[in-house]
């Protein structure tokens, strides 16, 4: 399990490595073989992360006292870019398993001069052992070559002393951004449905959720779950009789068909700037005319069952459908979408595994007794 607060003192401290060893590692490159060799810092790690996995490495150990050393790796791909600017361009790849003398002094002497012209940073205490290694992974690159590879040192954590990084002074306002973009979803409320009544669900019926309210919805943004209050729009508020769409038969024919579940209602994705989401933190009322006419999904354990446009009837919100899911709804239902092209284009436009399909609630014969089928 990761340490997050050294994952964050190692965050803020990058700065430091980076400006500490990074030039002293590239003037060791450039006196020792010559100019045209790039390294970049790209991990400070106390785990020999994923950088370093499924490589070969040709590893120097300096033993700093009695109980410890500072290992020095250099990936079998790096010393081929080394090599091939040092010694020419060679068609063989570089072969650890067949290095030869000449090679193996090379980087020996190397990765001892890297030792040297870095140890001046190091606070080492003669007969201490250190139990954290930190790791700095570079990727080594030449002008000759368009691969990058691996060069690694492991030291004791507790021998260096990196300084954190002041944080800077706050450049940006909030409303500086004002006019960005964001996806949100704006959630209308939820009721509890039969499953009998949702098989029923045809189009031109209203679906009233009863946890809800005409008056708030609640804006859902990464992390952010905010209610907000709305200006109702007068256009969608329906009488309270309901008169139009089916009506639903409560008759249920068996226990299962009677299972309570819960369907919740949201607008699509609705794109509203940063400033109108900073207006809404501060509790601003939105005028609901602004998102009224967007497609409301309904949903039952995530998965879409129908969609509408929104409707108010006495204080609450709903939903009159125009399409019903082929697996969430009666033939009938499907049959009335199909014949229509704008309801076809907008099924043809949903993701087969978001919809409801009603053998999510199915049990397993011999898992509690015999079950009715699903009609």
């Amino acid at each position: 399990m990761i340490n997050s607060i050294f994952f964050d003192e190692l965050y803020k401290q990058y700065s430091w490595y980076d400006s500490v060893f990074t030039p002293v590692i590239e003037n060791c490159s450039n006196e020792f073989f010559y100019d045209g060799f790039e390294y970049k810092l790209m991990s400070v790690s106390t785990n020999m992360n994923l950088l370093s996995q499924n490589e070969t490495f040709f590893v120097t150990k300096v033993k700093i006292n009695s109980k410890n050393d500072v290992y020095i790796r250099i990936s079998q791909n790096a010393i081929n870019v080394i090599l091939d600017k040092v010694l020419g361009k060679n068609n063989k790849r570089f072969n650890l398993n067949e290095v030869t003398e000449l090679e193996a002094r090379i980087i020996t002497a190397f990765n001892d001069f890297i030792y040297e012209s870095i140890s001046p940073n190091f606070t080492i205490e003669p007969n201490r052992r250190y139990s954290e290694i930190l790791h700095l992974t570079y990727f080594v690159k030449s002008a000759i070559s368009d691969s990058a590879a691996k060069f690694i040192i492991s030291v004791p954590k507790d021998i260096l002393s990196p300084k954190e990084i002041d944080n800077a002074e706050q450049r940006f306002e909030d409303m500086d951004f004002s006019s960005c973009p964001v996806n949100v979803n704006l959630l209308l409320g939820t009721t509890s449905f039969p499953l009998s009544e949702i098989k029923k669900l045809d189009i031109g019926d209203i679906v009233l959720f009863e946890n809800s309210n005409s008056s708030e919805m609640t804006l859902v943004c990464e992390n952010i779950v905010q209610k907000f209050n709305v200006k109702p729009n007068l256009n969608i508020i329906e009488p309270y009789d309901m008169s139009g769409g089916n009506e639903m038969d409560t008759e249920n024919t068996n226990l299962w068909d009677s299972i309570q579940v819960d369907m919740s209602a949201e607008f699509d994705k609705v794109k509203v700037t940063l400033g109108e989401l900073k207006s809404i933190e501060e509790g601003l009322i939105v005028d609901l005319c602004s998102v009224y006419d967007n497609k409301v999904s309904l949903k039952v354990g995530g998965k879409l069952v129908a969609d509408g446009d929104l409707v108010i009837i006495n204080d609450r919100f709903g939903v009159r459908i125009k399409n019903v899911s082929e697996s969430g709804g009666n033939e009938t239902a499907s049959e009335n979408a199909n014949s229509q092209e704008q309801n076809t284009e907008a099924s043809d436009s949903k993701n087969p595994e978001d919809d409801f399909d009603y053998s999510d609630f199915e049990v397993d014969e011999g898992e509690g007794g015999e079950t009715s089928p699903v009609e």
